[in-house]
This record gives C-alpha cells, sequence and structure tokens, in this order.
C-alpha cells in the first residue's frame, strides 16, 4: 500500500464531499446537529475509501482487465451514493434534487481529477507525483480555484431557488439516478477509449480532454436548469407583488367609499343643525367631532407613503373594529423605493389585521407596528394576537394547505424578496398568544450618514 494510493482515494472523497457542500450549503436548509453528523459521516467515508486500496491491488494482482475495470466504476458509484446518503442526512432536500445535486458534484471534482491528474501529472509533469507533498499542495490549490469559481458561479441561483427544484416523483428519482451511473460511466470510458497499449506510459490527452468536455457539457447544462428555475421563482415573486398591488387598489378603492359615507352623513348632520333645537344641534355636533376625531387620531410621518399606508389601513381598521396602534418613526424609510415600501409594509399590516380580524374578542383585535432605527439597521415589527401554532421554516411561517393561503403565510414569499433586495432579514415567531414579525435592514452608509447629520 504507497502513499500516492492512498492519497488518490483520499483525494477523491474529500474532493467529492466538498464539491457536494459546495452545491448544497447555498441551497438546502440544515437540519438538526448537521455540523456533528456531517462530521462522523465524513469521517467514515474517508476511511471507507482509504479500505479500497488493498482491495485494488488484490483485483490487479489478478491482471483480469474487465474485473479491474468493474471493480473501479462500482466502487467509485458505491461512495458517491453514500455520500449522497450522508447529504441526505444532513440537509433538507428532496431525493431528485439530491441526484440532481449530485450530478454537478461529480462533474465539478472529474473535471479537476482530470486536469490534474490525466493532463498535468501524467503528461505535461510526469515527474510531479513522485513528490507527493508538491503533488498534494497542487492539488489543493488547483481545487480551491476550481471550486471558488463555481461559488461564484452558482451560488446566488442555488439561493434564490429556496431549497427546491424537483418534487420526488419515481420516473424523476430514475431518470437521475441512471443518468449520474451514465456519467460515471462516461468518465471511465473517457480514460480508457483512448489510450494506447504503452499505457500508462503514453499520455491520454484525447480521453482526458473528452471527459472534461463531458463534465463542463452537464455544469452548463444544470446551471440552465438553476438559472430557469430562479427566474421562474422570481415571477412568480412578481405575481404575487402585482396581485398585491390590484388588492391594496380594491382596499383603497373601499377606504374612499368609507370616506364618501362619511362625507354624505357630514353633509346630512350639517343640514340637519340649520332646523334643530339646541338640546338636538348639541347633539349633532357631538356626532360630527367624533366622525372628525378619527382622522386626527392618525399618525401623521415624515413619509408621505408610510402616512398613506396608515390611512388606508387605520380606515379599514375602524370599520371592522380593529385598533391599531403605531409608533413609527418614518425617516428611515426614506432609502427604499417608494413601491418597495409600500407592498412591504401593507402585506405586513394585512397579514396582522387578516389574522386578528377572525376573533369576536376585542382585546385581540389589535394589531401594532413598530418602525425604528437602530444602530445603523431599519427595524420593522409587527404584533397580533393569534391562536393555535404554526409550522415554520427558516424562521417564517409556512401555509399547511396546498392551495388556500392563510393567515401569515399571505404574502410572504414577496416580503422575504423585498428584504433580501436590500441585503436585509426576516423572521417571525410566536410566543404567548402574540404573533411577531421582525425584518431587519442594513441602511446604506451614505443615507445614514445624512440621517444623523439630519438628526443632529
Amino acid at each position: 500500500m504507497s502513499a500516492l494510493d492512498v492519497f488518490e482515494e483520499l483525494r477523491f472523497i474529500i474532493e467529492l464531499l466538498v464539491a457536494e457542500q459546495l452545491f448544497t450549503f447555498h441551497f438546502a436548509k440544515r437540519k438538526k446537529d448537521h455540523g456533528r453528523i456531517n462530521l462522523a459521516g465524513s469521517l467514515l467515508l474517508i476511511l471507507t475509501a482509504v479500505s479500497f486500496v488493498p482491495i485494488q491491488k488484490l483485483a490487479v494482482s489478478t491482471d483480469i482487465k474487465m474485473l479491474i475495470y468493474t471493480l473501479h466504476v462500482s466502487w467509485y458509484i458505491f461512495l458517491l451514493f453514500l455520500s449522497l446518503i450522508l447529504v441526505r442526512l444532513t440537509y433538507e432536500i428532496t431525493i431528485s434534487d439530491l441526484m440532481f445535486l449530485g450530478i454537478s458534484s461529480y462533474s465539478a471534482q472529474h473535471i479537476e481529477y482530470v486536469v490534474v491528474n490525466e493532463i498535468l501529472a501524467m503528461g505535461i509533469w510526469p515527474g510531479l507525483p513522485d513528490h507527493l507533498i508538491l503533488y498534494a499542495l497542487v492539488c489543493i490549490v488547483t481545487c480551491a480555484a476550481w471550486y471558488w469559481l463555481l461559488a461564484k458561479i452558482f451560488a446566488s441561483r442555488l439561493k434564490d431557488l429556496e431549497g427546491i427544484i424537483y418534487e420526488d416523483k419515481p420516473s424523476t428519482i430514475f431518470y437521475f439516478a441512471l443518468m449520474l451511473i451514465m456519467l460515471i460511466v462516461s468518465a471511465f470510458m473517457g480514460q480508457n477509449l483512448f489510450r494506447g497499449e504503452d499505457y500508462p506510459a503514453g499520455v491520454n490527452y484525447r480521453g482526458a480532454l473528452t471527459d472534461v468536455f463531458n463534465c463542463i457539457l452537464v455544469l452548463v447544462v444544470q446551471y440552465s436548469v438553476y438559472r430557469i428555475s430562479a427566474l421562474n421563482k422570481e415571477k412568480e415573486v412578481v405575481r404575487q407583488l402585482l396581485y398585491e398591488r390590484q388588492k391594496q387598489y380594491a382596499l383603497s378603492k373601499e377606504n374612499i367609499d368609507i370616506i364618501n359615507q362619511k362625507c354624505h352623513d357630514l353633509k346630512h348632520q350639517l343640514q340637519g343643525l340649520k332646523d334643530t333645537k339646541e338640546e338636538e344641534r348639541r347633539k349633532y355636533i357631538e356626532e360630527v367631532e367624533e366622525s372628525i376625531m378619527f382622522y386626527d387620531s392618525v399618525v401623521k410621518t415624515s413619509n408621505e407613503v408610510v402616512n398613506t399606508i396608515l390611512s388606508e389601513k387605520s380606515l379599514y381598521c375602524e370599520k371592522h373594529k380593529i385598533r391599531l396602534t403605531c409608533i413609527v418613526d418614518a425617516k428611515p424609510l426614506d432609502f427604499m423605493n417608494t413601491l418597495d415600501i409600500y407592498a412591504l409594509l401593507g402585506n405586513a399590516l394585512d397579514n396582522a389585521i387578516e389574522c386578528v380580524s377572525k376573533y369576536e374578542d376585542t382585546d385581540k383585535r389589535v394589531v401594532s407596528l413598530n418602525i425604528s432605527a437602530k444602530g445603523g439597521f431599519l427595524c420593522i415589527q409587527t404584533n397580533n394576537y393569534m391562536e393555535g401554532e404554526l409550522k415554520f421554516q427558516d424562521g417564517l411561517p409556512v401555509s399547511t394547505k396546498v392551495r388556500k393561503r392563510e393567515n401569515h403565510g399571505f404574502g410572504m414569499k414577496s416580503m422575504r424578496h423585498l428584504t433580501d433586495k436590500y441585503g436585509g432579514t426576516m423572521c417571525a415567531d410566536i410566543e404567548n398568544g402574540i404573533f411577531m414579525l421582525q425584518i431587519v435592514i442594513p441602511m446604506p452608509k451614505e443615507f445614514l450618514r445624512l440621517l444623523n447629520e439630519a438628526g443632529a
């Protein structure tokens, strides 16, 4: 058992595990005890990979080429599937997506292996493997550079996919499993198809280039799928935002109707003042004052968009006997796009109002909004009463129904999209019957400087 043989086995499994983490880390949600299970599983896989060295020596000693080839192919398929099982144990991911990402991982690892081993170490620099430490350093540097490039290309697309590309269907799982096996077999065929009689003395450039071409083609196809899936996600978010705009328009129209009704009532009340006695006149005046007092109670801020939203929601809450309380410093919102403010605050308040609307008890029909600046961050929080339990994923509530969105599930994707757009975070929690939605967005440095100067 030579040190070089052990290194090659270690190199394969470690590069494969790193490639799988590269594609999965930004894509899927990590399970509980992810770190410990991943570490233990990786160590077990490394020991398993090293155990192949004496088995390989034994197979080579038989001098049966078909046996040696079959053993090699079967062993690396076996290691790949063991590594995918480890990914499945540590991440929340569908089997279809697991196979799909496994194809990307193996393609990335195999490209690095072929370039360094087949082209560099066996062709351009034949004596490199004889200097094991230098060979190891070359492998580490080239692998790090290659994987860094892939991370820059794939990471943002994978993050946008929100943890799912394909649902688990028997046909999909079978297709990707078959494709994965065929990719491995074709990789071995590429190494053997163009080998000459004098191999390993000769250099297998054609086989190596064929391997690299096939794997790059696979990565290009995978990237196209990632990009199309990410665009479809964005399209869904835009569709939700457009739906929200339509909903806001309907709400604005309803509020105008409320104002028109108020004006109509005031007109008749004022008309009645002309022909009434002193006692009845006083009663009419009190009713008029009560109607006008509501408009004075609406929060006025320095931001017209916020004023519009709060006026609309206050009118709606007044009509439906919901108490809306606000503590708002609107100046920190000024760096945001007008429509984004409207969509973000409108969705947050709509979700809270929708939730409390189902309760008969007036003490439960309360919604609060707090907007402030803390340490360079814009902080938005809504609170409302809520009964029952919610299922959470990535810090946000998940609807349990397929077609009907309920409570806080409505508009959450569009809100998270807007929060991500500004580099912020959004999370929710329920404690002692109170649902809390928190949005924290970093304010741009230049805007923060101007804001501090204005407040000085």
